[in-house]
């Protein structure tokens, strides 16, 4: 059996890693979201898979993922 982290677990894990908090509303309730950066990518790659992707999808009018 895999051994399950805690939430307590992964913030001490995680505790240096940087933290955005942002607040939304929709539809009269409000959201707080708190998004934990974690991981490294690398940003050219990313952005040249969604130009590609977006390219191709409206080149042959087809959704890729």
């Amino acid at each position: 059996m895999k051994n399950k982290l805690t939430l307590f677990d992964l913030n001490k894990k995680y505790s240096d890693c940087p933290v955005a908090v942002r607040e939304y509303e929709i539809d009269g309730k409000k959201y707080v979201v708190h998004s934990h950066f974690v991981g490294n990518k690398d940003i050219d790659k990313v952005i040249s898979e969604i130009a590609f992707n977006k390219a191709i999808s409206e080149t042959l009018n087809i959704k890729v993922a």
